[in-house]
């Protein structure tokens, strides 16, 4: 399947409009996560950067690009994808792609939110 597949099925009504929703059941992956491997890392580092910028109220995300923030983080928080997070390894590699291919795609609106955002600060732990 590939990454706009992915990215398409998570772009459902729900998922695009209810916020209160997303932080809570990121919130919930997140603690589930462990910080292991070099591309989990990252990964970690990613989500974040893609669940900040699309909950900042003061910063104004381009509509396809919050779309596919959105679906790339439904898309790490469901446990239903396609290869299972527990499984060492390899458990994460698909989520790590999809949210990679995003963040290449939108590389602008990313560094347009870096650059605007005076006081941003990574939050590496």
């Amino acid at each position: 399947m590939s990454v706009e597949t992915k990215l398409e099925k998570y772009k459902t009504c729900d998922n695009l409009n209810n916020m209160k929703r997303l932080q809570e059941e990121f919130r919930k992956k997140m603690s589930k996560v462990p910080p292991t491997m070099e591309y989990l890392r990252n990964l970690i580092l990613d989500v974040k950067l893609l669940f900040r910028i699309v909950t900042d109220p003061n910063f104004d995300l381009k509509e396809e690009a919050r779309e596919d923030f959105l679906a790339a983080l439904w898309y790490f928080i469901d446990p239903k994808d396609s290869i299972p997070d527990w499984i060492p390894v390899i458990g994460y590699l698909d989520d790590y792609k999809v949210v990679r291919y995003v963040k290449e795609k939108h590389k602008e609106e990313i560094e347009r939110y870096l650059s605007e955002t005076k006081f941003f600060i990574a939050n590496y732990f």
